[in-house]
């Protein structure tokens, strides 16, 4: 009996490896940060962050660097369950290397535009020096995908819409709502263009 537990405790681990992996990096990243003792140190926010600012200057690695890290407590809670919901229906459904890919292709390419935005709107030039963290971006995105190829697809991405809507409407954040628009639709645009293909669980390793 224990030992049939483990064999379906390592499959289950395997198949949604990059879930778990992310997860990890996830709860590693925010104990060095200091975030589970409270809150990220403005210090923490300020290196690691991703804002147009630094980015725009050259600072790459902070693509990859703030989505792993929360702004406090609640936040890496929520964004745990998030993460793995999101990724994990995605790493079911198009394996892990895809879902790695989807994933971060994703979050990148909508940070940029978001980014891109800021830059383009003089209206928005007040949040450009403002750093944010979080997988947000991409999980928006792999939502926006996920939707994308189901049935009623239209009035769901409507649904997801109006709830980022209302939450505008209750504690407006510029620089995170305006993302997750952007982000949700930019996932929903490549699932209808078909940009991510479902992969074969029996060919996704």
């Amino acid at each position: 009996m224990m030992q049939q537990f483990a064999v379906r405790l390592f499959d289950l681990a395997s198949r949604f490896r990059f879930t778990l992996l992310f997860l990890t990096v996830m709860l590693i990243a925010n104990i060095a940060a200091g975030t589970l003792e409270g809150k990220l140190p403005d210090d923490m926010l300020a290196i690691w962050g991703i804002g147009q600012d630094s980015v725009w200057s050259g600072d790459i690695a902070r693509l990859f660097t703030g989505t792993f890290l929360s702004h406090d407590v609640d936040m890496f809670f929520r964004q745990v369950v998030f993460a793995a919901i999101a990724l994990g229906y995605t790493e079911k459904v198009r394996g892990s290397w895809g879902a790695a890919g989807a994933f971060f292709a994703l979050d990148i390419t909508s940070t940029l535009v978001l980014l891109t935005t800021i830059w383009m709107i003089p209206m928005l030039s007040d949040i450009a020096a403002l750093n944010d963290v979080g997988m947000s971006m991409g999980g928006f995105s792999l939502v926006g995908l996920a939707i994308a190829g189901m049935r009623y697809r239209w009035i769901l991405c409507i649904a997801v819409l109006l709830a980022i809507i209302a939450k505008i409407a209750i504690d407006f954040e510029p620089l995170t709502d305006t993302g997750h628009i952007i982000a949700l639709m930019l996932g929903f645009l490549s699932g209808l263009l078909g940009i991510w293909r479902k992969t074969p669980e029996h060919h996704s390793e």
